[in-house]
């Protein structure tokens, strides 16, 4: 399954399961402002592009390689 703009993602995060939604795909590189105000700047290659996420469980912007995610189920 290829992971695009409207996929559900999960990735580890502090050692749980994080789940999400792809929003768009931003490239080599992309930077966002996080909850507390600060910047948060991936990097990735053409091969690993970063991909902007909406975290299911607070709703906030997340940036993440696609190699550090997996694909996951449709929520029920």
């Amino acid at each position: 399954m290829a992971i695009g703009v409207g996929s559900r993602v999960s990735w580890q995060y502090q050692g749980k399961t994080t789940y999400g939604v792809v929003t768009s795909t931003a490239g080599t590189r992309a930077t966002i402002t996080g909850p507390s105000g600060g910047k948060v700047t991936r990097l990735g290659t053409k091969e690993d592009p970063v991909l902007r996420i909406k975290s299911e469980s607070t709703g906030n912007p997340v940036l993440k390689p696609r190699s550090e995610v997996k694909a996951a189920p449709k929520r029920k």
